[in-house]
């Protein structure tokens, strides 16, 4: 089937992708600003980079993954060669180069930052391993995205500073849920948050991240005129949220809460993206 050939278990962008793109594309709507065709070049540029750091997380991870039954890593199982995984890799990076040439120019330090970020979570000081700088390199991926698509359009300021944080907020819960999966598979050989603080604790940061970005959520959109639309989104929350909490209390969740946390997200944030993309272009203009 599609749905697991080797290549797309490689890249895995339904996992991430979709919800990094979502976070360029509201970044650039809530500029009010006119968009054009620098947008899509910006979307292929998320969506290459972003491939192209799972390609390499995976390459960096093979040894290890191969060692976990029914590995989701294709390089682990040997259904795909590492050569190939490398030449994949290769194609990304040059797409993502390319787009970065046809991008403005002051953009570019947020887009090396965002190619930095990805190379150093899986080679060289490997962040990925590091309890707490994993945090803030998964927190990171989605936060750097959103900038670009905010500051293709429009000067930084506190909506973008908000916006940024938020993002860097579900970046960092990605990496905890991530983290409590591979649990079991991590502990004798890395020294990520959850390795460091144990699952239950990782069950209850995971829980406190969440709810904080919602707290956030709330207080934004009775504070600044134009996003008291976000309140109907707050309790919603809570669909994030329960997953988080039945895995911790059953155990034979655990493999599944991440991906039901990721789906709901993508639903969630396509619905979120509609309604403001009706009223950006009906009620604001």
């Amino acid at each position: 089937m599609f749905i697991s050939h080797p290549l797309r278990r490689l890249i895995r962008f339904e996992a991430y992708g979709i919800l990094f793109l979502f976070a360029g594309i509201f970044g650039a709507l809530i500029t009010l600003e006119p968009l054009n065709y620098e947008l899509f070049v910006l979307l292929v540029f998320i969506a290459a980079s972003s491939a192209f750091g799972f390609v390499i997380n995976d390459i960096s991870d093979m040894v290890l993954d191969a060692r976990a039954g029914n590995p989701r890593n294709p390089l682990a199982d040997g259904s795909l060669t590492l050569r190939a995984a490398q030449q994949v890799s290769a194609v990304f990076l040059v797409l993502s180069v390319t787009c970065m040439a046809l991008l403005p120019a002051h953009l570019l330090l947020i887009e090396l930052a965002v190619l930095f970020v990805f190379v150093t979570y899986s080679f060289f000081f490997k962040a990925k391993n590091i309890a707490g700088l994993d945090l803030v390199y998964h927190a990171l991926f989605p936060a750097f995205y959103g900038l670009l698509g905010y500051t293709l359009y429009h000067t930084f300021d506190l909506t973008c500073f908000v916006f940024f944080v938020l993002l860097g907020i579900f970046g960092a819960v990605g990496e905890v849920c991530n983290e409590i999966r591979d649990l079991k598979k991590d502990r004798s050989e890395r020294k990520n948050t959850v390795v460091l603080i144990g699952e239950r604790r990782g069950f209850y940061l995971l829980i406190v991240l969440m709810g904080t970005a919602f707290a956030i959520i709330g207080v934004f959109s009775l504070s600044v005129p134009g996003f008291s639309w976000l309140l109907v989104f707050v309790p919603l929350g809570l669909i994030l949220i329960h997953p988080a909490w039945k895995a911790m209390k059953e155990p034979e969740y655990h493999q599944k809460f991440v991906d039901v946390i990721n789906a709901r997200a993508i639903a969630l944030a396509v619905v979120m993206l509609a309604v403001y993309g009706i009223m950006r272009f009906t009620v604001y203009t």
